[in-house]
């Protein structure tokens, strides 16, 4: 079947059953009670207060089912009845059931619809490929105006849809009739969340198989895929909209499968367990015993620290249990040691789905906390060393997140940021886009959108690929039956004729600490073949690029003044494409600070008055500097600076045993005392006005009395070439490897 034919028939679904509820309603007409049967009335005032009680405790499928009972009683209620009704179908993911009910509520577009329910309609014509109709619905949505025009016009829809050709993908043997999402690789295993009910002899690990959505795992050699997602059929018995199948299920989701719970919920679940097809492939992850309810969405750095989202054990004051973060070490027994992260307030607010790098220094999640732009955004928090906490989170920038909900992050092997959004224009429901994670987090640069048929008009989301390339991996989607289910994908780039047209080599210059993009930095490449150097200057995005003008062996280096040096070695090739091509750069070039003479500040390293030792307080800061020194092989100067208040030659005195006394405390916890010096300055190196005789507040007196970090030099061989100004190197100059210091790329050999 080709891509329409595969089009047409994935969106047919929403078209089954969309009669039943308009049936539903013209039945129930018949069965109207008279005024005069009161024991009638009363059953039925009863059964509306059962579903509105249902309602709002977010049981959902209760709900409905009570509300279409109820309707076949009084159908004139429909005006009060059928927006909590439609309200029901779509927490429910029941999309086609909720256009129909929306469609009788609201013959078309007016100014009395509310926004809310404009998004949700304009939503459910994008699932069925009606995107003009989408685009009416979003016309005039204050944030939507982007995804209105996208949507309004098809040239558009068809540009995402151009890399189609160089997509693969299958659908995973792990798929059950419940949801399989929420996909990682980690330790030669494929890792996702499922709610499906398991059971095990003799309840191992004391799990009672309701179905909370669980973590599971499977190696990856024994994940297979379906040879052609296309020969897949739509069969109802499978499909979680099939009878009392879909009231177990529904009230797990809720923009993320980590529902926020209602605390009866779990004897919800019990009074309505049914027996149902399981697929049993792939086993729990153990060590999870003691979580009540939802455990999803993992990621794990390179020392098997896994982070994964939980409800809390706790509700608030209205029942209502959130999510937060947990961290534990994972082994193939299972997880042990599991603490939760300081994110979070199980009060007012989730923090969920989270995302972390290899060396487990950055960590993106989303969060529904006040202040943010739309329900759901993403945040991320920065460490310098696995050891230490945790910063407090920080929003992304207005380049990732929108008004609508960005949610499911991951971090790839190469640097990237791939989530998905709801609002950011794409091909409908959530689709998944990607940006260079040190972009997101300097809030520059433009995400990108990953093309048809990974993203579809269906939810796609829970990005994660299963080697550095790139090239293979996993994702979530709903596209079948509109139920979660894990795909393989593989990308096979399309050979093109052979047309000449530039190419381009790309990278990026970044700050090694904190992944902030370098701007203004120099790059040099030597091409080996012919001895030639090519100059570029990095971006305000830390960006640079070199025209490819033959195949050839290069080194890349780059500079900046205020950094040490960092180069690489690769391999580009020339080969004339039908469109402008890139290659990009194995890594990032990485630009370290611990340069000779590179100063930074002891923040809250505070004495008392007229003293030099060490406060209790002051030790965890001149740990971090330890921490620092045991990974770097550098040597330092420890200076102290004190006020102007006090004479210049007690200041003196003052500041030398102060930093003598800090010197002694480093030399107490291992440091070699051949790395480190004392330096007092007293008050000869103020950094504002307050010298003698002019007042000034105590916050400016303050500013002075630091404790300051110089880098001398290094214990180990360094190297370092010869310096160069990289000022007097211009964009696109190229210069003859001779003009340059004898051995300048030796280094990076």
């Amino acid at each position: 079947m080709n891509k329409n034919g595969y089009a047409k028939m994935k969106h047919t679904i929403i078209i089954k059953g969309a009669l039943v509820i308009c049936l539903l309603i013209n039945i129930g007409l018949s069965y109207a009670m008279t005024n005069s049967n009161k024991t009638e009335e009363i059953k039925y005032s009863i059964l509306l207060t059962k579903a509105d009680i249902a309602y709002q405790n977010s049981k959902f499928a209760v709900a409905a089912e009570y509300y279409e009972n109820y309707l076949k009683f009084s159908p004139n209620s429909q005006k009060e009845i059928l927006p909590k009704l439609a309200d029901c179908y779509w927490q429910m993911r029941e999309y086609d059931r909720a256009l129909t009910v929306y469609m009788l509520i609201y013959n078309s577009v007016n100014h009395s619809v509310n926004q809310k329910d404009k998004i949700r309609i304009a939503e459910l014509y994008a699932r069925n490929g009606k995107y003009k109709q989408a685009s009416e619905w979003l016309n005039g949505v204050v944030g939507y105006r982007l995804k209105a025009d996208v949507y309004n016009e098809l040239d558009s829809i068809n540009k995402m849809k151009q890399d189609s050709l160089k997509w693969k993908i299958g659908f995973l043997n792990i798929n059950s009739s419940y949801r399989e999402f929420s996909p990682f690789v980690a330790c030669n295993t494929l890792f996702f969340s499922s709610n499906k009910p398991f059971v095990i002899k003799n309840r191992a690990y004391g799990w009672d198989g309701d179905n909370y959505v669980r973590l599971w795992k499977i190696p990856i050699p024994d994940v297979d895929s379906i040879p052609s997602l296309y020969h897949l059929e739509l069969k109802s018995s499978n499909s979680k909209t099939s009878g009392n199948m879909n009231k177990k299920l529904s009230a797990i989701y809720d923009c993320g499968d980590n529902k926020s719970m209602d605390k009866t919920y779990r004897k919800f679940i019990k009074e309505s367990t049914i027996k149902a097809d399981l697929n049993t492939i792939g086993k729990p992850i153990g060590g999870l015993e003691n979580f009540k309810f939802n455990t999803g969405e993992i990621s794990v750095d390179k020392n098997n620290h896994m982070y994964f989202s939980a409800n809390y054990p706790q509700t608030d004051i209205k029942g209502v249990n959130r999510i937060c973060l947990m961290e534990g070490l994972y082994s193939s027994s299972g997880i042990s040691k599991i603490v939760k992260l300081p994110f979070g307030d199980a009060n007012s607010y989730s923090v969920m789905h989270p995302a972390v790098n290899s060396e487990g220094t950055i960590l993106v999640c989303t969060s529904d906390k006040k202040g943010g732009k739309g329900n759901f955004d993403l945040y991320f928090s920065q460490r310098n060393d696995i050891n230490q906490p945790w910063d407090s989170l920080k929003a992304l920038g207005d380049n990732v997140n929108t008004v609508g909900n960005e949610v499911f992050p991951s971090i790839t092997a190469n640097g990237f940021l791939y989530f998905s959004s709801d609002n950011i224009p794409g091909l409908g429901g959530l689709d998944i886009f990607r940006i260079p994670l040190h972009e997101a987090i300097s809030g520059n640069g433009k995400v990108e959108h990953i093309s048809y048929p990974i993203n579809s008009s269906a939810d796609d989301f829970g990005w994660t690929e299963q080697d550095s390339t790139g090239l293979k991996g996993f994702f979530t989607s709903d596209r079948l039956n509109y139920n979660d289910n894990i795909y393989r994908f593989t990308f096979i780039p399309v050979k093109l004729p052979k047309l000449p047209k530039k190419s381009y080599f790309e990278g990026y210059v970044i700050e090694k600490q904190s992944l902030i993009p370098i701007a203004g930095a120099t790059l040099f490449l030597y091409n080996l073949n012919n001895d030639t150097v090519y100059i570029a200057k990095t971006d305000q995005n830390g960006k640079y690029y070199f025209p490819v003008l033959t195949t050839s062996k290069v080194i890349i280096k780059a500079v900046d003044k205020k950094y040490l040096s960092d180069c690489l070695s690769s391999n580009i090739k020339y080969e004339p494409q039908p469109e402008d091509t890139i290659q990009n750069s194995p890594r990032n070039l990485l630009l370290d600070k611990f340069k000779v003479g590179f100063v930074w500040k002891l923040s809250n390293i505070h004495y008392d008055f007229d003293k030099w030792n060490i406060r209790p307080d002051a030790m965890p800061i001149l740990d971090s500097l330890i921490m620092v020194l045991n990974e770097q092989p550098i040597t330092v100067e420890l200076g102290s600076h004190t006020d102007s208040r006090g004479s210049t030659k007690y200041n003196q005195k003052l500041s030398q045993h102060r930093a003598e006394s800090a010197v002694a405390y480093l030399i107490q916890h291992g440091i070699n005392s051949k790395r480190i010096t004392a330096k007092g300055y007293g008050e000869s190196q103020l950094l504002n006005r307050c010298s003698d005789g002019v007042p000034c507040s105590e916050e400016e007196h303050q500013a002075n009395r630091r404790t300051e970090v110089k880098v001398t030099g290094y214990t180990i061989p360094q190297k370092i070439t010869v310096n160069i100004n990289p000022d007097k190197y211009k964009e696109g100059e190229v210069v003859n490897i001779s003009t340059l210091p004898k051995n300048y790329f030796d280094e990076c050999r």
